[in-house]
């Protein structure tokens, strides 16, 4: 008999954690749709109106200098740039995580 209990019990925690769920995994679903989405473009427009290109030669901050797309994993530490920086103005944007 205990175990029916710890069943209705459990369907009772997930019938109240389903929203939460479901808001978590929605936010998440819209992170990553705005990553892939500026993953896939090759340049960004700035505040000052002048295009950033996502192309072209990267250093990361482990120093290591590759060519390709400013969102590629570094083949050295593994990680992911998360700004990136006008040339005319100046201005570091920040470019949204992979999560």
């Amino acid at each position: 008999m205990a175990g029916v209990r710890n069943f209705w019990f459990d369907v009772a925690l997930f019938v109240l954690a389903s929203p939460v769920l479901f808001v978590l995994a929605a936010r998440r679903g819209i992170h990553r749709y705005r990553f892939f989405r500026l993953a896939m473009e090759s340049a960004i427009v700035c505040e000052c109106g002048s295009t950033v290109s996502l192309v072209g030669l990267w250093r990361c901050g482990c120093g290591f200098t590759y060519r390709g797309h400013l969102l590629r994993l570094c083949p050295v530490c593994v990680s992911i740039p998360c700004i990136v920086r006008c040339h005319r103005c100046g201005v570091t944007t920040k470019l949204p995580e992979a999560a």
